[in-house]
């Protein structure tokens, strides 16, 4: 029987933003052999890209969603993209620079970054020479503003977690994310494969319903913070878990 598997990247199949490891690629490239296999991750598509083996990205039976959900991409294709409000955008951008606040803006692919530097624009720029000026991301339209904190500040948090958006902490890096209302990677997964029965892996908030949907979960953290299916502590024990469970 084909079975659908969805995994979150970074702190479920990736460590500290590298690329995830081959014993996991080979994994999930097995599982492709019968199944299909969705990434569904907060970064864009093409900083996904570089996160996996092209075994993996290329199968035609791999889908990878971005941004939250606010995108889907297979075999070359970007077949799904949604976009903020461009005037919105713009009144953020405008609040973002008042408060000289660090930030990344993603467009359908490209990228760009804010006047106000950063040490995480570094490894953005990294990842793929995709970044065009502001002005020319904003003409062809925003799906998501990455905003760089370097500690937690709730009273930032509070106003910018406003009506008619998606917002989502980053956890560890006290980052936060804006995306379309109603964007998450639930609810791009249903419309990718409608009421079909999968299984997730996650370790964030913004996994969490997607997990609690799935007919089975896999969470990459402690039992206090969400009830699923089975419990891992290690990135590394993902591949293994794998191999015993599905293969």
């Amino acid at each position: 029987m084909i079975m659908i598997f969805v995994f979150d990247i970074d702190g479920t199949i990736s460590k500290n933003g590298l690329k995830v490891s081959d014993e996991i690629c080979t994994a999930i490239t097995h599982l492709l052999a019968n199944h299909q296999v969705i990434f569904a991750s907060a970064r864009p598509i093409r900083d996904m890209l570089p996160m996996l083996n092209t075994k993996l990205t290329e199968h035609k039976n791999t889908i990878l969603v971005g941004c939250n959900g606010g995108m889907a991409y297979q075999q070359g294709n970007v077949i799904l993209s949604k976009l903020l409000d461009n005037q919105y955008v713009k009144n953020c951008l405008t609040q973002l620079n008042q408060l000289n606040l660090a930030y990344v803006l993603d467009g359908k692919w490209a990228f760009s970054l804010s006047k106000q530097p950063h040490d995480f624009h570094h490894y953005i720029d990294s990842l793929s020479n995709d970044r065009i000026e502001e002005r020319d991301l904003l003409n062809d339209g925003v799906s998501k503003i990455l905003v760089l904190l370097d500690r937690p500040n709730q009273a930032i948090y509070d106003q910018f977690n406003v009506d008619n958006i998606s917002f989502h902490i980053h956890k560890k890096e006290h980052f936060f994310d804006i995306t379309p209302q109603g964007n998450n990677k639930y609810h791009t997964l249903k419309q990718l494969i409608g009421n079909q029965d999968y299984v997730a892996f996650g370790n964030d908030f913004n996994d969490f319903l997607m997990l609690e949907q799935a007919k089975l979960s896999v969470y990459l953290g402690d039992k206090q913070e969400f009830q699923a299916d089975y419990y891992l502590d290690d990135v590394d024990l993902v591949g293994k878990f794998i191999n015993q469970h599905f293969l």
